[in-house]
């Protein structure tokens, strides 16, 4: 009897002990020395997070590169979650679950770095990184690359396959570093998927293959056109350029090519927007047609050809679309910046340049073939039109000497089948490929995908996922020169901690309070953000960092607080302005990426942009 009393007690003792190792109760989330909240990364794309971690229950696989932060940990595990939280209840209303130490990166800033539009582009050199940072010193030292090589080249075929908004390489650090003793440079310490293996494919649920089908071989051309008086007869003109172009196609490419259009005119007209939804390409000459006879107003030679463009690309409804084109078409000259009241209820932005629209196109996959309709050349109408062409992988259709009408409008009747036949085409030979290996699912190789199609998929609501097959995807650390041109670097940011930055520089630009009444305030706003227990010695710039994982490249904030108070009011005035200039700028980022704010936890906010 008393071996089983034994027994039993060392049985309990034993689960007690268990329960030590395995326990991760907390009531504040699990922070860093200084405050900042950690974060993890998964080492590859096969790391699952466990419900119980005695168990082994499988909760959800941890995605590739996306931030999960950390509710708790013991010996081996951390207890995590994917909502960045601020509190444990907030915490644990999202995926939690438990995952192994080892097979997880500390993200230890709010930092990454993000493909920039270039990357995408066939001609660009490789990025590299270096495994090892004495090799990398010494390659810094000398200059010398092919003694003190990187150990990590990209695969461009491999980055051409991401989708645009794919998630940044973590930085876990950075310092500026001297390049061969003479040029500064900055190193970054980061994390970084190994290329994606040849095996990969997207596997796609059954109940999404038919729409699948739809999407990647179809294409959906929006003409936003210029609809003052001027430009009736060059619509008449371009209507039956496009009803005659159609004779020629096959009856498979007319199927699959829609048309929409948005009517712009001037600013000062009763009827500045009018969008027509995509409808069949025949209809849609005929649409034209008879829009012709409408044109009317104008009187101002430039016109917000960049209002409409950017009313077409984020505003207007496309419907259930495949590949999206854009045809943007101009009389004699085009506003250089939009002027942001063409939509009633106000959703473009004012200020945006040409090379800014091009951008957010570009990001969106979406070229834009302008035409210049008329042989009036406006100040800005080349640098805007030849602008948004080339940026965005389109065409700018210009007006040379010897052109007319009707040959700029067949011109562009040529540019838009060909687009209609190439997206078929491309299509169709991606339908190929597709598989069923699985039961309810399909799969078609990754290596016959872009980014663009991917995106074009996930757009229209197929569900679908990557499986880089057995082997997976690796997660690396490296280390990676500066290069702004294809990484750009950006922070992970919510609308509440940049108005709480904006308000910290406001307070700092405030001229005209007591000493007193000032360090009392400042002291208020950074604890706003960075909480009370900030060390009083460290810089504002320090404190930022410590707490908030925000690494301030200029030196403005590098000071204490007294620091303020102890000059003479003419130094302070003159430092108190470049504080102020700092924070509006801020501000005005806020306003232009509001809706972005609004509608996102975080948002991916350009390092530049920081004072």
């Amino acid at each position: 009897m008393s071996k089983v009393v034994a027994f039993l007690c060392a049985l309990i003792l034993s689960l007690f002990t268990l329960n030590g190792v395995y326990a991760c109760d907390t009531y504040e989330m699990s922070t860093t020395e200084s405050g900042f909240i950690h974060k993890i990364v998964a080492g590859s794309d096969k790391i699952i997070a466990f419900r119980d971690v005695a168990s082994k229950d499988e909760a959800y696989t941890l995605e590739l590169l996306l931030p999960y932060f950390v509710i708790c940990e013991n010996a081996e595990f951390f207890k995590i979650t994917d909502i960045a939280a601020d509190t444990v209840d907030e915490a644990m209303s999202g995926n939690v679950g438990f995952v192994p130490k080892h097979q997880v990166h500390l993200w230890p800033t709010r930092e990454a770095l993000a493909f920039s539009e270039i990357a995408f582009l066939d001609e660009r050199p490789e990025i590299v990184a270096w495994g090892d940072e004495n090799v990398l010193k010494k390659f810094m030292e000398t200059g010398n690359k092919r003694l003190h090589s990187p150990s990590f080249q990209e695969n461009l075929e491999s980055t051409r396959k991401r989708e645009r908004a794919t998630r940044p390489y973590p930085v876990l650090g950075s310092q500026l570093r001297k390049l061969r003793k003479i040029a500064d440079k900055r190193v970054y310490h980061v994390l970084l998927p190994a290329a994606l293996p040849p095996e990969a494919k997207i596997i796609i649920d059954k109940k999404d293959v038919e729409t699948a089908k739809k999407v990647i071989t179809q294409a959906t051309l929006v003409v936003v056109f210029d609809a003052t008086g001027s430009m009736g007869k060059f619509a008449l003109e371009t209507a039956k350029s496009i009803s005659s172009a159609i004779q020629s196609l096959d009856s498979e490419v007319v199927d699959k090519s829609r048309m929409g259009f948005v009517f712009y005119r001037d600013e000062d007209d009763t009827e500045k927007l009018v969008e027509i939804p995509p409808m069949p390409i025949n209809d849609a000459a005929n649409a034209l047609k008879e829009a012709a006879s409408l044109m009317k107003g104008g009187g101002d030679a430039a016109e917000p050809l960049l209002d409409a463009t950017y009313f077409a690309a984020h505003i207007y409804n496309w419907g259930q679309s495949g590949r999206r084109i854009l045809i943007g078409v101009l009389n004699e000259d085009a506003k250089p910046t939009t002027i942001g009241t063409m939509d009633e209820k106000g959703r473009i932005p004012v200020g945006l340049d040409a090379q800014t629209i091009a951008r957010g196109l570009f990001e969106l996959s979406m070229p834009i073939i302008t035409v210049q309709a008329g042989p009036k050349f406006g100040e800005n109408l080349e640098l805007v039109m030849q602008t948004l062409g080339d940026s965005t992988g389109g065409a700018f259709i210009r007006w040379d000497a010897g052109s007319s009408q009707k040959s700029i409008s067949q011109a562009l009747a040529k540019k838009m089948t060909v687009e209609a036949k190439n997206t078929v085409r491309d299509g169709t030979a991606v339908l190929i490929e597709i598989e069923f290996p699985y039961r309810g699912y399909a799969s078609i190789p990754l290596e016959v995908l872009d980014g663009e199609l991917m995106e074009r998929l996930r757009r229209n609501g197929v569900d679908f996922n990557i499986d880089p097959g057995e082997g997976g995807v690796l997660i690396r650390e490296g280390y990676i020169l500066e290069n702004n041109d294809l990484l750009t670097p950006k922070i992970h940011i919510d609308k509440e901690t940049l108005q709480g930055l904006i308000h910290l520089y406001s307070i700092l630009g405030t001229t005209g309070l007591d000493a007193d009444t000032f360090l009392l305030s400042a002291a208020e706003a950074i604890a706003a953000i960075a909480g009370e227990s900030y060390d009083e010695d460290d810089s504002i710039s320090e404190i930022i960092r410590k707490k908030l994982g925000i690494n301030f490249r200029s030196e403005l904030l590098n000071f204490k607080l007294e620091y303020l108070t102890s000059l003479v009011p003419a130094e302070r005035l003159k430092f108190t302005k470049r504080i102020q200039d700092a924070g509006n700028n801020l501000g005005y980022y806020l306003e232009a990426n509001l809706a972005e704010f609004d509608t996102s936890l975080a948002v991916w906010m350009p390092i530049a942009a920081l004072p």
